[in-house]
């Protein structure tokens, strides 16, 4: 049978890309994961975008059918415990910050038992700066892949990060856009999601964190122009000094 890509798959930018990139110049069978995290706003909406960008390329790549796979869907709260991981992320963490939803996806992997599945960190991704000392690139398959170096990374890396391929960590969002514009595959990329607290459950707000990071990769086209300019004024006052204050006063 085929290998098959496991990819943690969100609906967004990055996995999307890769996702395409897998499908219509590898012609690879994928098998998409997708975590739902706690009751994250905009997890229907990321659902509703990869339903989406799955009817599209049925409709315009008939040969997608045999190698898209249907998507994981697993509850975070189906996850068992592991105390392993929970003391490795706490390390982690407290060197820092790292999002939460890494240590759900160690867990993920871990109870899954998956074969170095694909996360997609781009090159401007926080969580980057953890891995990129341990990354080598060695040929897997005939394929070169980045992977962690297991030797040399710190326990509390390998376990939180150590289990993936890291296949756009060398690609900014830029660079990304390019692709897909040399690919043709624009109108397929239009149809991902980024926003944490989308509008009305249909705009993205203009103030979350994907947001600005949209914004700061010169992508500000994806947020529509009154949450674009609302949005930043708004993210603006809330790191402001005179606010952080107060929110440490009612801590």
């Amino acid at each position: 049978m085929q290998e098959k890509a496991n990819l943690l798959w969100t609906g967004g930018w990055d996995s999307t890309l890769r996702l395409l990139q897998l499908l219509l110049i590898d012609k690879k069978r994928v098998q998409p994961h997708y975590v739902m995290i706690g009751a994250r706003k905009s997890t229907p909406i990321e659902i509703e975008a990869m339903e989406r960008i799955r009817k599209h390329l049925y409709a315009n790549y008939p040969h997608v059918k045999k190698l898209l796979l249907e998507t994981n869907y697993v509850d975070d709260s189906s996850l068992a415990d592991n105390e392993i991981i929970k003391c490795s992320y706490e390390k982690l963490n407290a060197q820092n910050y790292i999002g939460d939803q890494f240590e759900i996806l160690a867990r993920f992997t871990d109870q899954y038992q998956l074969d170095k599945p694909e996360l997609c960190l781009e090159k401007g991704n926080f969580a980057r700066t953890f891995i990129l000392p341990y990354m080598e690139t060695v040929q897997v398959n005939g394929h070169l892949e980045n992977l962690i170096h297991t030797e040399s990374a710190p326990e509390q890396i390998y376990r939180i990060l150590g289990e993936y391929r890291f296949p756009v960590v060398n690609l900014t969002r830029k660079d990304m856009m390019e692709s897909a514009r040399e690919q043709e595959w624009m109108q397929i990329m239009k149809l991902t999601w980024f926003c944490h607290k989308p509008i009305l459950n249909r705009y993205a707000c203009g103030a979350c964190n994907p947001c600005m990071y949209v914004r700061d990769d010169g992508m500000g086209w994806r947020i529509p122009f009154p949450q674009r300019i609302l949005g930043g004024i708004a993210k603006k006052a809330y790191n402001s000094k005179i606010v952080i204050r107060l929110r440490n006063m009612w801590k």
